[in-house]
């Protein structure tokens, strides 16, 4: 037997390591580490758990360098560790804590035979309805679904800003935009730009609170509501940032058509989305991962330049530029065809 062969398979089984660190996050144990170590007795007591049963996680987390462990039953944080606590600019805590929106959607993923067997999302079949509408039954979900979001969208924001030529636009909606983490940023760097922020209400009224005293706010309005209805049309380009592949190719041309409806004739649609990975083995996990879980999730999906080009002309867009930059980013800038007309309707 190929004992690498071997050990490589028994890595991939791993579902204890995941698991213990959504917990040992979800518990607080990073931050309880943030000013230095800590014994178990002491982080048992301060996260109400059996100490016994914490120290077998602290010390699978040890074994993977995520807590540094100088003495037996004692551990302190590591530069891992640190990227886990709430404070941290970058903190990946909002994709992991199992109260929250992301993790709630990855305990659904234990049902991923079912979705390969129906090729639908399963996020319905464990908590009784679809990932959207459990955020809009619950604001605490989605404001720790907006919290994760906005990592990702501070981490985007200066390939955004940097990617597309916006000297010539005078007025950027942010369709599907979050707290608005990118279209600050664009506007920022813009300071002759207008935006609007579109989100669900209670999103964008997140966003006005904490950005819309600033210069680049008081030249942002904030706008809830659906992106499947009629969009504010005081734009002349309309952005969206990882917003086409959380839907199937039905719903995301919607979104599309009235991004290309909002602009009119001679407005542009800009789309950032993450490339579907080639068949190669040489395609990294991250994105394959990626991609089965907006499958299992959210019904959604990632797609390859040339069908997210498809998608474009099927909603009323010509495709004029498209690019591909670093981390498998697509960058696709969009010309509204002509005739569109403001006013139509799907």
């Amino acid at each position: 037997m190929d004992d690498s062969a071997f050990a490589r398979l028994l890595a991939l089984k791993d579902t204890m390591t995941p698991w213990a660190l959504r917990a040992v996050v979800t518990l607080g144990v990073p931050d309880l580490l943030a000013d230095g170590e800590a014994d178990v007795a002491e982080l048992a007591r301060r996260t109400g758990t059996v100490p016994e049963a914490l120290h077998r996680a602290l010390r699978l987390l040890a074994a993977h360098g995520v807590l540094a462990a100088p003495r037996p039953g004692v551990y302190g944080p590591t530069d891992l560790s640190r990227l886990l606590e709430s404070g941290h600019p970058m903190s990946l805590r909002p994709w992991l804590d199992l109260d929250g929106a992301v993790a709630r959607g990855d305990r659904a993923c234990v049902h991923v035979l079912e979705a390969l067997r129906t090729g639908r999302p399963v996020h319905e079949r464990a908590y009784g309805r679809p990932v959207w509408d459990d955020l809009a039954a619950d604001p605490g979900l989605a404001a720790s679904f907006d919290a994760a979001m906005e990592r990702r969208a501070a981490a985007l924001a200066p390939t955004v800003v940097a990617a597309f030529d916006w000297s010539s636009v005078r007025h950027v909606l942010d369709v599907g935009g979050g707290t608005g983490a990118v279209l600050a940023a664009v506007l920022r760097a813009r300071p002759a730009l207008r935006g609007t922020l579109f989100d669900r209400a209670a999103t964008v009224a997140a966003a006005r609170a904490a950005w819309g005293a600033t210069p680049e706010g008081r030249r942002c309005a904030f706008v809830g509501g659906s992106f499947f209805d009629a969009l504010p049309r005081t734009a002349d380009a309309a952005l969206l940032v990882n917003v086409v592949h959380d839907w199937p190719d039905e719903h995301a041309e919607v979104v599309l058509r009235r991004c290309a409806e909002a602009v009119g004739a001679g407005g542009r649609v800009l789309v950032v989305e993450y490339a579907r990975p080639d068949d190669s083995a040489a395609s990294p996990s991250g994105p394959l991962e990626l991609d089965l879980l907006l499958a299992l999730v959210y019904g959604g999906r990632l797609r390859r330049p040339d069908e997210l080009g498809a998608l474009a002309d099927r909603a009323g867009l010509e495709s004029t530029d498209v690019s591909a930059v670093t981390d498998g980013l697509i960058l696709m800038a969009c010309s509204v065809k002509e005739p569109c007309s403001r006013a139509a309707s799907r």
